[in-house]
């Protein structure tokens, strides 16, 4: 373990996740420059204290506070303790390399522009570590395109078909790069080296100045899980995420807690609605694409016998033809 002290506090929300919870926190402890301090904000069924956390983390600057469980909460609530001038919000089931505190944090002071930065997130899939979804068709691309809907894989010439109208099309999807689309959903298709910059990013390991994230906390009325809330937040702060695609952090996906992929569509995309009608960037005509966005994705579920999720987009409809978030 270092000896060597960051301004960097650490703020880890988690629940019923011990294990995990450990692992992270060993990663940390092995950082060639070491945070501040660490705060835990803990909201499990047992209650998870200090002295369960020996081993992980050894230091008398690890903290454990209690909540009720609210991600957004209980990243509220370590952020408002922090004393230090850069704050990592780091997820539960995070794995990061030696050298990631000590490289965001140099990034930060050698660019006094940028308030956020993050590593390269990758999820194992198919026993590889990856940062973006596979391979996308040019079918699919242009459906997805048509409908305005959220786009997270890299997009590389390479990948289709020499034919000149495909290409020019793909070019002119890269050319406008990671941005929100008008229905309010992210496209991220650009992962260059050894820098990247994307309006929407997780920040489930992300640096940001304390100064920005205190004066722009999270919004507490997001589903218990936070599904949006990074979305919403990188919204307030209106700054952009610094990706260092070099620097690769794990994400292992613990599936304690974690909902099921039908049920953080419909909390995905009410939250979604919920930031449209929030912020005064969007206006009635991101609600009209949004409202086109999910009658794409309503014809695609008919397609592929996803009825459930056909019902989801039903209901949906229903609340944002209303003009009536759940959140409200």
């Amino acid at each position: 373990m270092s000896d060597l002290l960051s301004n960097v506090t650490v703020v880890i929300p988690t629940r019923n996740r011990l294990e995990s919870l450990k692992r992270t926190l060993v990663s940390l402890n092995n950082q060639s420059v070491l945070a501040k301090e660490v705060i835990v904000v803990d909201s499990s069924d047992n209650n998870i204290f200090e002295e369960d956390l020996n081993g992980s983390y050894n230091s008398s600057r690890l903290f454990v506070i209690h909540s009720k469980p609210s991600v957004c909460l209980q990243r509220n609530i370590g952020i408002e303790k922090s004393k230090s001038e850069f704050i990592l919000l780091c997820d539960d089931d995070m794995e990061l390399p030696e050298n990631y505190i000590e490289s965001l944090i140099k990034y930060l002071n050698e660019n006094k522009d940028v308030n956020i930065v993050s590593g390269l997130v990758v999820e194992k899939r198919n026993e590889e570590w990856k940062y973006s979804e596979t391979r996308i068709s040019f079918f699919k691309l242009l459906v997805y395109h048509v409908f305005g809907l959220s786009i997270w894989t890299e997009l590389k010439m390479k990948d289709f078909s020499s034919n000149k109208l495909v290409q020019k099309f793909v070019k002119f999807y890269l050319g406008k790069g990671n941005r929100i689309a008008k229905s309010g959903w992210p496209i991220m298709i650009n992962y260059d080296l050894p820098i990247f910059r994307t309006p929407i990013y997780s920040l489930m390991c992300a640096v940001i100045r304390s100064e920005i994230i205190k004066k722009s906390p999270y919004d507490e009325a997001f589903y218990e899980n936070g599904i949006g809330d990074n979305y919403d937040v990188l919204m307030s702060m209106n700054s952009e995420v610094s990706v260092l695609s070099t620097l690769k952090v794990k994400h292992y996906k613990t599936p304690i807690n974690r909902v099921k992929n039908e049920e953080a569509y419909y909390y995905r995309v009410s939250a979604l609605h919920y930031i449209l009608l929030k912020f005064k960037r969007f206006g009635i005509g991101n609600l009209a694409f949004f409202v086109w966005s999910i009658f794409g994705n309503s014809m695609l579920f008919l397609f592929n016998g996803k009825f459930k999720m056909l019902g989801y987009n039903i209901k949906l409809l229903t609340r944002i033809l209303a003009n009536k978030s759940i959140y409200n």
